[in-house]
């Protein structure tokens, strides 16, 4: 004979459901009011010390791009044979990097070793190590975390549509923040001068290599052009005329890219020599107004939450103990 089926639970309402866990839990808690109270305030009263213990913090904003870097301007007709030497190597880079270049090592040292106004209208000048209070290590611990305090405070995006790099600062007073922002994008701006007059240099050196072997390329050209005319100064049949025609365009060709060569050459030696900045600034860093952390509102709510969600706990907790100690079918004393 087999089992018969048991009946299929009524299923409850997801609403129903709710309230009436919201009563399993609001029931034991109306049921201890002063301790719920208690427990409110504390938590409360805790995260109003911890948010009035935390500074203020404002943040300075710009926004900037940067110029690319030049490459050959050459015509349709030469620009495959440039190619096929190796002219035509310009690259740039992206505004990822230079985002990611913001934060980097060198970037943040010079900010934290350069001397910042300590206040308004003030003639005393502290570096970041001694305003966030990392002088008492040794000197190169000290600007280790001085370095990793700041990059954790400094932010930058990049919109690669648009090209553009947003940098934010953030730090304990406004002008400190706009200070850093601009130290941040002056310190950027060399280490790309630095990076391009790099490039240039090596360009430099490339162009200087092709130039002398298309020189000699040239001279064998005109030299091989020169000896045929000297071998056969009556070009009659139509095969000495063509041979003569097809080393005079190879002449031209390794003079066209002589000339070309010799361009590029002067204008990387310019590049090399040049030392101007390369960031566009759109937005200059501004001094904030209002302060962007902490939010102390939000802090004490989470504190208040945190007290409720404790008394909850021990409540669940004591109501476990009791179950255990005194299971169903005990009889009491």
């Amino acid at each position: 004979m087999s089992n018969p089926e048991p009946f299929p639970r009524p299923s409850i309402p997801a609403l129903d459901a709710t309230l009436l866990w919201g009563r399993e839990v609001i029931a034991p808690l109306l049921a201890v009011k002063a301790k719920l109270v208690v427990y409110v305030m504390a938590g409360g009263a805790l995260a109003a010390g911890i948010a009035l213990l935390i500074p203020n913090r404002y943040t300075s904003s710009a926004t900037f791009i940067a110029q690319g870097s030049s490459s050959l301007n050459l015509p349709a007709a030469l620009q495959g044979a440039a190619l096929s030497l190796g002219l035509e190597r310009g690259n740039d880079y992206s505004p990822k990097f230079y985002s990611d270049l913001v934060s980097s090592r060198p970037v943040l040292r010079s900010a934290v070793l350069t001397p910042y106004p300590i206040a308004v209208n003030d003639s005393a000048t502290r570096d970041y190590i001694h305003i966030e209070g990392f002088d008492d290590e040794p000197p190169a611990r000290a600007l280790d975390h001085a370095i990793r305090h700041l990059a954790k405070r400094v932010s930058a995006s990049a919109d690669v549509r648009t090209n553009m790099i947003t940098l934010s600062v953030s730090s304990r007073t406004p002008e400190l923040s706009r200070a850093i922002a601009v130290r941040l994008l002056s310190a950027l701006d060399s280490l790309n001068v630095g990076f391009r007059q790099s490039q240039s240099r090596g360009s430099r050196e490339f162009y200087e290599a092709r130039m002398e072997q298309t020189r000699r390329e040239l001279d064998s050209a005109e030299t091989a052009v020169r000896a045929f005319m000297q071998r056969n100064r009556v070009a009659s049949s139509p095969a000495l005329e063509f041979e003569q025609k097809r080393l005079e365009r190879e002449a031209e060709l390794k003079q066209s890219l002589y000339a070309t060569v010799v361009q590029q050459f002067e204008q990387a030696r310019l590049q090399e020599a040049r030392n101007v900045p390369t960031l566009t600034i759109l937005a200059e860093p501004f001094v904030p107004v209002k302060k962007s952390a902490p939010n102390r509102r939000f802090i004490v709510a989470l504190g208040l939450l945190g007290g409720l969600v404790l008394l909850v706990a021990e409540v669940r907790i004591r109501e476990a103990i009791r179950r255990v100690e005194s299971p169903p079918g005990r009889p009491t004393a």
